[in-house]
C-alpha cells in the first residue's frame, strides 16, 4: 500500500526539520533510532540522546532545508530535500524506517553533491562539541591499519 504524503507518519519529521524544531523532530523519533551517517558505512549514532546532539549541530549549519518527495509505504519512506550550507547548495536523500508505532526507528542519509558533503564536514567539526568518541559514539574514522605508515 502507498501512502499519500499528507498521511504519512513522516509528515512531522519533515516539518520539525524544515523548522528546525528540534524538540519537534525528538518526538518522532523511536528511543532507539539509529541514525547512519553519510559519511561512512561505519558511522552511526545510536537512541535519542545522540542524534539530538548531531540533529542540534546539524540546524546549525545548514539553512533552507525543504522536503521536495516523500515517497513509499506505512513502515519505509524515501525522502529528498535540499538545503543551503553557505552557499553550496546540499542535495539530501534519505530513507526513513518506521516502527510498529509509527516512530522512525531508522534513519540512513546520503548527501551530495561531493563538495556539499566536504562543506558539511568541514562545518560541522568545529561546531562539534567535543570528540564523539568520548561521548560513546561510534567512531567516524577508519581504523588503523597495520598496512598504514605509522
Amino acid at each position: 500500500m502507498t501512502v499519500h504524503i499528507q498521511d504519512s507518519p513522516v509528515r512531522a519529521y519533515r516539518e520539525a526539520g524544515e523548522a528546525h524544531d528540534l524538540d519537534a523532530l525528538m518526538a518522532t523519533l523511536a528511543e532507539d533510532v539509529t541514525f547512519r551517517s553519510p559519511l561512512s558505512a561505519t558511522a552511526s549514532f545510536q537512541g535519542k540522546e545522540q542524534v539530538r546532539e548531531l540533529f542540534s549541530v546539524v540546524f546549525g549549519v545548514l539553512a533552507g532545508l525543504r522536503y521536495e518527495s516523500d515517497l513509499g509505504d506505512e513502515r519505509t519512506r524515501m525522502l529528498t530535500a535540499t538545503a543551503r550550507l553557505g552557499r553550496q547548495e546540499v542535495h539530501e536523500a534519505t530513507l526513513v524506517a518506521l516502527d510498529g508505532d509509527g516512530l522512525v526507528e531508522e534513519i540512513t542519509m546520503w548527501i551530495r553533491p561531493l563538495p556539499a558533503l566536504t562543506a558539511m564536514m568541514a562545518a560541522l567539526g568545529p561546531a562539534w562539541p567535543g570528540p564523539p568518541a568520548s561521548r560513546g559514539f561510534r567512531c567516524w574514522c577508519p581504523r588503523p591499519s597495520s598496512r598504514w605508515p605509522r
